[in-house]
């Protein structure tokens, strides 16, 4: 029997079984033949791809994640960026550099207000300011546990104490005096790719951070983001690929975990999938209740991917936001996120990663198939049209929506619990459960999706149960 079983690889089950194993005897189970869920990175037809996860922020010295790399020796083949990427807006580009002079250059002509210095300025000094506090961590095992763990919380809500009671868009509108509806668009789709909500819905810390992911250290990953799981399974002694647990059993002492073949059992389990697919393993009614308690945190956020596999002389930069005047059909967004492969990444150098906001219900049944094919259609003439493309230029395209995520990585969800005023910390579920041997990790748990915000997680998680 296992110490823990750690359900799904996604950065948060990857990384939760790597500090794991060192301390007790831990199994990973994957459905896939690869480590990595919504972050992996895949092959079709000869071409690699990254599934939905392109960009790598916040791996910088005093940052957990870059010590927690460095304690387990995960080498990867990385590049430094000058920006996070290029917004492509009313005909213009912004490039968000991480430099600050640089992307006021950048921002000024477009969007001028005598107050962006200022502004971004706050921005990024909010970002330094909390990514230096590392003295709280979030439990949800009982009622004492987490007021005592809430407490933790003084030393940020004393330092960002204005920020985290006045609403995003508020603050903005009276900080700026008066700003034009088309910036505030720009703002609210900067703030959709890191924490899938808008200004109206966030406070204004919320806010802050997903804005200043720019003036982070942002990476290019050789290889696609799957090379960084290709290390990390290297350090792994125990791995169960091609494994999809059917159902969880809960005896007094243990947990079965039941496949088509076998099962397995563990003392402890570290759940790495979406809370809202979770609760549809376990058979037993107190664990059923307890998941179903987040069943309101569902927004049916999900996304529409597109990937290309193209041949072309033009050469681009990595990662692209194209911002229209109106929603795309189909979509929840009048956004697209666009990744490309470097020139010199011989893995990657032909493969592009578009993804979309959408929701659940856009699927693959024949009723929507035909909606499905337009949409890849519409999403790749924007992207031609974008980027001076043509068309014959694009050797293979295909397309994801949210029921291809779910047959492959067991969710349809994408992109984990918006960051909502109403969702903010003391509502979010935790790493641990009132459930004995029941912890979670990942973008539907505490603290937030992408790189940066589970490694917060899987920081909680290392708290709660080593320390």
């Amino acid at each position: 029997m296992d110490d823990f079983a750690v359900i799904g690889s996604g950065i948060g089950g990857s990384c939760s079984a790597l500090f794991l194993s060192k301390k007790f005897q831990t199994t990973l189970y994957e459905k896939a033949s690869y480590l990595g869920g919504c972050a992996s990175t895949f092959k079709h037809q000869k071409v690699f791809y990254n599934t939905g996860a392109t960009t790598f922020a916040g791996y910088e010295k005093d940052a957990y994640m870059y010590g927690f790399f460095e304690r387990h020796h995960i080498n990867f083949h990385k590049k430094l960026l000058p920006s996070a990427l290029t917004v492509c807006i009313n005909g213009k580009k912004i490039v968000r550099f991480q430099e600050m002079n640089a992307f006021l250059d950048e921002i000024n002509p477009v969007f001028y207000h005598s107050k962006n210095k200022d502004f971004y300025t706050l921005v990024q000094q909010i970002n330094k300011d909390f990514f230096a506090i590392n003295d709280y961590y979030y439990s949800n095992a009982s009622l004492f546990e987490k007021v005592k763990s809430l407490a933790s919380f003084k030393t940020l809500l004393m330092k960002f104490y204005p920020y985290f009671f006045v609403n995003a868009q508020s603050f903005i509108q009276n900080y700026f005096g008066t700003i034009d509806e088309k910036y505030l668009d720009y703002l609210d789709n900067q703030l959709l790719i890191v924490a899938q909500a808008r200004l109206h819905e966030v406070n204004f810390l919320t806010a802050a951070l997903a804005l200043s992911y720019q003036f982070m250290d942002n990476y290019y990953i050789f290889g696609g983001m799957g090379s960084i799981f290709d290390t990390i399974a290297q350090k792994l002694t125990h791995i169960q690929s091609n494994t999809s647990i059917e159902k969880i059993t809960k005896t007094s002492s243990c947990f079965i975990l039941h496949t088509s073949k076998n099962e397995f059992k563990a003392k402890n389990i570290v759940l790495n999938t979406s809370l809202f697919d979770a609760k549809s393993l376990f058979t037993d009614t107190k664990t059923k209740e307890y998941l179903n308690h987040y069943a309101s945190f569902n927004k049916d956020i999900s996304a529409f991917m597109v990937y290309l596999q193209i041949d072309t002389p033009k050469t681009f930069e990595h990662h692209y936001q194209i911002i229209l005047d109106q929603p795309i059909k189909y979509t929840t967004s009048n956004s697209l996120f666009v990744s490309f492969g470097d020139k010199d990444d011989e893995r990657m150098k032909q493969s592009v990663t578009i993804s979309v906001h959408t929701q659940t219900h856009l699927s693959e049944n024949d009723q929507k198939l035909e909606q499905k094919m337009e949409l890849e259609d519409i999403i790749k003439r924007i992207v031609c049209e974008h980027f001076g493309l043509e068309e014959s230029r694009i050797l293979n395209a295909f397309s994801a929506t949210p029921q291809t995520f779910k047959r492959f990585i067991n969710r349809s969800t994408v992109g984990g619990i918006p960051m909502r005023q109403e969702n903010f910390i003391y509502r979010l579920p935790s790493n641990d459960s009132p459930i004995k041997g029941l912890y979670h990790v990942g973008d539907t748990t505490f603290a937030a999706q992408g790189w940066i915000g589970v490694m917060l997680g899987v920081r909680n998680l290392e708290k709660l149960i080593c320390v």
